[in-house]
């Protein structure tokens, strides 16, 4: 399909071609450990890619397809969702933005990078060496990027990823298959918890018109994969752990069984109708993982989770759900004193540093109370 010389200058997908150029191979790479959104945003951008300029795209990603659900989008893909970075290499021990760790192994190597739901010096997307990057479509707030990229489209006013990249199917006048149309589907349902959570008008569009297209057998078996042991006894750890100050919930969930625990953990744990806050923290090798959560408009969670780890870690999101890591030695460390020092992080950035917490505010005293009406003093 040939994009008509008529089309408006401002056409996103116009102006993407001319960023590529003649390039041919591209690669797509997602955030590091992909979410739905992620997913379907590198898979539909694909699609339009091959549609409108005859390119051939590989699509990758470091890290972990970690969530059940995960793995079974990226089962159901008609090509593979490749894992660029080396298992053995220090990548794995939780280092972002070294371009010196990852390789990309295809039959034709690709010459140039697209960036899809991430952006060049956040922290959380791990680059191959020597590939220039040619274009940048998020939908997270813009940031200071370390490098020149010559097309972005960052909608900071899109509620997923996949609605940004879906304009870019419109333009190109095609029309989503069943098995485009479910995750990306699946991925709207998850980024905005069934558009209750920063979904704007092209989310509710996308929404409305996608579920007429769904296969949803495939749609069930994504959303009931089976999950092992560990992700209950995860649960089961920050449950045990868990402080509450004030309306702001702090949550240990220990050695983390998948990077993306944390973030999970943290949207359940925001439903207790006395939090407005919720973090959940843990541990993946010698990184330290958490998740911060807020139902309160105004929020801006994306840049508390900044400040809780200034001069310490890497930290981004949006105004309502953020993430952040810090890259702990490489060798042993005190697990007991990054607790120490991310609490003491959190409660001065939320301002409860006075506050005394409920230690296990999940427990129910006689007549269905909850621990809250009680202060037990952490030692």
């Amino acid at each position: 399909m040939s994009l008509s010389r008529s089309r408006s200058r401002s056409s996103r997908l116009l102006r993407l071609n001319r960023a590529l150029g003649s390039r041919r191979q591209l690669l797509i790479l997602s955030h590091n450990n992909p979410d739905p959104d992620a997913i379907a945003s590198a898979w539909a951008l694909k699609k339009v890619l091959e549609a409108s300029d005859d390119k051939s795209i590989t699509l990758g990603y470091s890290g972990l397809l970690g969530r059940s659900e995960n793995r079974a989008i990226a089962r159901s893909l008609e090509v593979p969702f490749r894992r660029i970075d080396d298992p053995s290499s220090a990548k794995q021990a939780g280092r972002s933005d070294d371009r010196s760790d990852c390789v990309v192994s295809s039959e034709v190597p690709p010459e140039a990078l697209i960036l899809v739901d991430c952006q060049p010096g956040s922290g959380n997307v791990s680059l191959p060496p020597d590939l220039p990057i040619l274009a940048v479509v998020d939908h997270h707030p813009r940031q200071r990027f370390d490098r020149v990229v010559p097309y972005t489209d960052r909608g900071p006013s899109f509620g997923s990823c996949i609605a940004l990249v879906f304009e870019y199917f419109k333009e190109a006048h095609l029309e989503p298959d069943a098995l485009t149309a479910t995750i990306s589907y699946y991925a709207i349902r998850t980024e905005t918890q069934e558009l209750g959570r920063e979904a704007d008008r092209h989310d509710r569009a996308l929404f409305r018109r996608l579920a007429h297209l769904v296969d949803w057998e495939l749609h069930h078996r994504i959303a009931h994969a089976p999950v092992p042991r560990s992700y209950y006894s995860t649960f089961k750890v920050a449950l045990e752990r868990a402080r509450l100050y004030d309306d702001a919930l702090f949550a240990d969930a220990g050695e983390l069984p998948i990077p993306d625990a944390a973030a999970e953990i943290a949207d359940w744990l925001l439903r207790l109708d006395e939090v407005n806050w919720a973090l959940c923290w843990g541990t993946y090798k010698v990184r330290l993982l958490f998740s911060l959560r807020s139902r309160l408009i105004g929020a801006r969670c994306g840049e508390r989770a900044a400040r809780i780890v200034e001069g310490w870690g890497t930290a981004g999101g949006h105004g309502s759900m953020a993430g952040g890591q810090v890259v702990l030695s490489t060798g042993a460390y005190d697990r007991a004193a990054s607790l120490i020092e991310l609490e003491a992080r959190y409660l001065r950035v939320m301002n409860c540093e006075d506050v005394l917490p409920v230690r296990d505010p999940f427990a129910v005293i006689p007549g269905g109370l909850s621990q809250r009406s009680r202060i037990a003093i952490v030692p």
